[in-house]
């Protein structure tokens, strides 16, 4: 209950803000703040370690759950992506353009516009969240970058800020509450709340500068500073073999 209460206070807090016209830095600091009291509802206790950027950033993290995207908008309140099709959803819609969501098309000839939004968003100086593994895992390993994404910061020499997500799990075992597989949301979201605490370290590593580097080498460098933060196999899990559910 005190979680549905939260979400429709984020809906009222959207109206609050677009009403009175909030510059942006009032406006980053309350979604901050709406994403920590988020978590802390749902029993996710969670540490940064690092510094987060300041400059506006390409920020690529492992990828283990729908967590990941509220963990990280605690810490630096990015862009993201989604499909277009969400943009005329009622209510979500509405509160993704808002909070400034790039919206793309899925299909032959769009895959371009990925990389144009994120370019679009660094330029205007937000951080751009995204996660190059393109699906969740167990959290026992890190897929293998895709290089592709990393083509945003290939021209306009914004720095790649890695982040390791480290989750609480059994020593060799996967993450309890990770999304993947063939998992459905409400039952995730359910194992998550019922669970007496969930513990996440979030870590900003140090950033990666790319004026002389070109995508594919941002992309190894960047997993593997994670993969090493994590103390995971250095080698990369294998590709799924059957449809994972992306997060966003």
């Amino acid at each position: 209950m005190r979680i549905l209460l939260h979400l429709l206070k984020g809906v009222w807090l959207t109206w609050r803000m677009s009403r009175r016209g909030d510059d942006f830095e009032t406006r980053s600091r309350i979604r901050r703040d709406w994403y920590d009291r988020a978590l802390w509802l749902a029993g996710v206790r969670f540490r940064l370690t690092g510094t987060p950027p300041e400059q506006a950033s390409l920020v690529v993290a492992n990828h283990v759950s729908w967590l990941d995207i509220p963990l990280i908008g605690a810490a630096v309140d990015p862009c993201f992506l989604s499909k277009d099709e969400i943009a005329r959803w009622p209510v979500i819609g509405w509160l993704a353009r808002q909070h400034d969501t790039r919206f793309i098309r899925r299909g032959a000839g769009e895959a371009n516009a990925h990389i144009d939004a994120m370019r679009e968003g660094l330029d205007e100086g937000r951080h751009f969240v995204v996660f190059p593994e393109g699906t969740t895992s167990r959290g026992q390993g890190v897929r293998r970058f895709h290089p592709r994404l990393f083509a945003a910061v290939g021209e306009n020499g914004h720095p790649v800020q890695p982040v390791a997500l480290d989750y609480e799990r059994p020593e060799g075992g996967p993450v309890p509450v990770a999304y993947t597989d063939d998992d459905r949301l409400l039952v995730n979201a359910w194992r998550l709340l019922c669970r007496r605490e969930t513990r996440v370290q979030v870590h900003f590593l140090a950033p990666l500068q790319t004026a002389e580097e070109d995508r594919r080498s941002l992309a190894e460098a960047s997993r593997d500073a994670i993969v090493e933060r994590l103390g995971l196999p250095a080698e990369p899990l294998d590709p799924p073999t059957t449809k994972r559910r992306k997060a966003r």
